[in-house]
């Protein structure tokens, strides 16, 4: 027990710290990546307050943050909401700078790009990215709750070996290098 606490742990730092080594490998854009990552999580956060939830505690979790929030008091569109906020929050962003850039010629369009690639992101359904929950809320009415997270489990394992499937293959034959293979560990 002791053991698998510690190995618990030690992987909750590495990946807690692999977005680290990555904005740090990524240069410039690096700012650009930690807005987004934190305006996506002040709209999770945003909307648990707006539908009466209340934040017991939250942690650093790869490339994010946990929020652990009591979801016995948000309704299921609550709850719904709760899950897709981040994503609506830099969807909305890069909307905006499109908008920005086409209409005034101002050149937000990188930032705009990063915000839809978050978003995007975090809609994959792999556990516990916020896809994941999007599809475990939208299950609940119509099975019961365990088999809504043995289904959203399926889903999540088999769309993460597809990815690591990808990116080993790309891996291999060169055409990227390492940085997929990361993301899909």
């Amino acid at each position: 027990m002791k053991y698998t606490r510690v190995l618990s742990r030690a992987l909750l730092i590495f990946t807690s710290a692999l977005p680290l080594v990555l904005f740090c490998l990524c240069g410039g854009y690096a700012l650009l990546i930690a807005f987004a990552i934190v305006l996506h999580e002040l709209a999770h956060v945003g909307a648990i307050k707006a539908c009466g939830g209340h934040i017991k505690s939250f942690h650093p979790a790869p490339f994010g943050l946990c929020i652990d929030y009591s979801a016995e008091e948000l309704s299921l569109y609550g709850e719904l909401f709760v899950c897709s906020a981040g994503c609506l929050a830099n969807l909305c962003v890069a909307a905006l700078a499109l908008i920005c850039y086409a209409a005034f010629s101002v050149d937000f369009l990188l930032f705009g790009m990063v915000n839809a690639t978050a978003a995007m992101l975090n809609l994959i359904p792999i556990y516990p990215l916020d896809g994941s929950k999007v599809l475990y809320t939208v299950l609940l009415p119509v099975t019961t709750p365990h088999t809504a997270w043995q289904v959203m489990a399926a889903v999540s394992y088999t769309v993460g070996f597809l990815f690591f499937l990808v990116a080993s293959y790309l891996f291999v034959t060169g055409a990227c290098g390492v940085y997929p293979m990361l993301f899909s560990v």
